[in-house]
């Protein structure tokens, strides 16, 4: 017997502290990312002034640097007036908010977003839409047409108006706020057509908002319309699971396509301007069947359980259930729920992947482009109305 071996309580006792190293180590390097890509998320979270204005001057910078009508110039015309409206309107949405929070940015920030406005209300930018219906909704809108695609032109009109009460296009803002008001109101599922046989309940949720956001900012009570019309959208589009449906038969409420989290997300934010409760209760569903975890990094979950897809360009690239869309639009949702541990949560995950430079002081982040800029300058920046 070698009386130098080491007894079996010395061997174990050596196991036990290297078995606690090992977890030390593993718990360390788990963690150390998680700190390393969520330092920033509390400030972006409460609206600090220095984390703000770097997020608005790398989209701002963006934004100026467009030489056409469209930012994008591919082979489907339909993908670029879209794009280029929801670049304009979430930059007017982020650049808003943040005006809202820090009015001393005013000066800085109000002429680009007139200029931005001005770009979203001229009939060039969707020329796809006038193809479709024969004119631009901006112009005319027929009886029976819906035209939801200009709820995200009216909402980029009202928040400019909402820090800027003398905007020039005060009146197309009355007028369009007044017929997409006309048509949600009348229609017996909540829901209208984004084009001919196209209806998108997300489409209908910024509808929703702008009319929502007129109200306020006019100081029209239609408190009674909302309420019903809430009820009907409700019942029409929201799955068993709380997530909203994608799409709809136009004229009914028979699903098309899944309920999916990138539509969930995205509406929670746009219908915080009309209804707090109905926009809390797709972040909650966001939270009980959509939200994914690990080491702190969050995501979330495209769709409804039950359901399975590749997703879409709305959705972007879905990976392992989850998508990029209703991860970057569930930042919005959380910012208007005021729900910190969420935001912490798909922050890292945007720090992580996203690939954040910071150049003179203007953020971006780099796998996004300008479309993916200004949308996360919009969902960065979300607080309740």
């Amino acid at each position: 017997m070698n009386k130098n071996a080491p007894s079996r309580s010395e061997e174990g006792r050596r196991l036990r502290h290297l078995a606690l190293f090992v977890v030390t180590v593993l718990g360390a390097l788990a963690s150390l990312p998680r700190v390393l890509c969520g330092w920033r998320a509390d400030a972006v979270f409460e609206g600090d002034l220095a984390a703000q204005r770097a997020l608005a001057d790398g989209v701002v910078a963006q934004v100026q640097r467009r030489k056409a009508v469209h930012y994008y110039s591919t082979a489907d015309a339909r993908f670029d007036g879209q794009s280029a409206v929801a670049i304009d309107q979430m930059a007017l949405m982020g650049l808003s908010q943040i005006v809202a929070l820090h009015p001393e940015l005013g000066a800085a920030y109000v002429p680009v977003m007139r200029t931005l406005a001005a770009h979203l209300a001229d009939p060039r930018t969707l020329d796809y839409a006038r193809r479709v219906y024969g004119h631009h909704g901006v112009d005319a809108m027929g009886p029976a047409e819906g035209h939801a695609y200009l709820g995200y032109i009216n909402l980029g009109l009202g928040m400019l108006r909402a820090v800027d009460p003398n905007m020039p296009l005060v009146a197309l803002h009355d007028q369009l706020s007044q017929r997409l008001a006309d048509r949600l109101f009348a229609s017996k599922t909540g829901l209208i057509e984004t084009y001919p046989g196209e209806t998108w309940p997300p489409d209908v949720a910024a509808v929703a908002g702008s009319v929502g956001l007129h109200a306020a900012l006019s100081g029209r009570d239609r408190s009674a319309e909302i309420a019903a019309w809430s009820r009907r959208f409700a019942a029409c589009a929201i799955g068993a699971d709380g997530y909203l449906v994608q799409r709809v038969q136009s004229g009914s409420c028979r699903a098309l396509d899944a309920p999916r989290g990138s539509g969930t997300a995205v509406a929670a934010y746009f219908l915080s301007f009309i209804d707090s409760a109905l926009a809390r209760r797709l972040h909650g569903a966001l939270v009980s069947s959509g939200e994914r975890t690990l080491f702190g990094f969050g995501a979330i979950r495209e769709y409804a359980r039950g359901y399975a897809g590749r997703g879409d360009l709305n959705a972007g690239p879905v990976v392992l259930g989850v998508s990029v869309g209703a991860t970057g639009f569930a930042l919005g949702a959380a910012g208007v729920a005021r729900d910190r541990d969420l935001f912490r949560e798909l922050y890292r995950t945007l720090d992580l992947f996203g690939a954040p430079s910071n150049l003179s002081g203007a953020d971006t982040f780099v796998v996004g482009g300008t479309l993916g800029n200004a949308l996360l300058l919009a969902m960065l920046t979300a607080r309740p109305r």
